[in-house]
């Protein structure tokens, strides 16, 4: 009686473990989210009429907690990217993503770094830049999200 009780609970406890384990995204999932998440804040095809920051953020509110979605709308960063196409009367390109894994966290969620590449253009020049940040997720929500600004 008492093997077969034991054999129960260590049954139900690889359960629990594999369920749990579930909850992580994998890698490739984070760089898909991440790659849809910036193509919808930063891809500005005309510069003369980009969308609003408002605009921006109901398109990406699905890829966020709600806490680091209503922090996003407060510092008002999605506006950033049409100001500076409207500004430098260019269009903006997500190009590329990288990311990389930094930090598993006692709460289950997980630390990235990531880089992106922006392509700055116009019908006479294109240039660009490459932008670093970090981004926390938990599950396939963003609890986090923090670029650096350049200096």
């Amino acid at each position: 009686m008492k093997r077969t009780v034991g054999l129960l609970l260590l049954c139900i406890m690889a359960l629990t473990l594999f369920a749990c384990g579930q909850d992580q995204a994998s890698e490739k999932d984070v760089l898909k989210l991440l790659k849809d998440y910036k193509t919808v804040q930063y891809n500005i095809k005309d510069p003369l009429n980009p969308p609003s920051g408002t605009e921006i953020g109901e398109k990406v509110k699905v890829y966020f907690s709600e806490d680091e979605f209503e922090r996003q709308m407060a510092n008002r960063v999605f506006q950033l990217a049409p100001e500076i196409s409207k500004t430098s009367n260019k269009s903006i390109q997500l190009e590329n993503v990288k990311l990389k894994k930094s930090k598993e966290n006692k709460d289950g969620s997980i630390d990235y770094n990531y880089t992106m590449k922006l392509k700055f253009y116009d019908d006479e020049s294109s240039e660009v830049i490459e932008k670093n940040g970090q981004l926390t997720v938990d599950g396939l929500k963003i609890t986090r999200d923090w670029e650096k600004q350049p200096s």
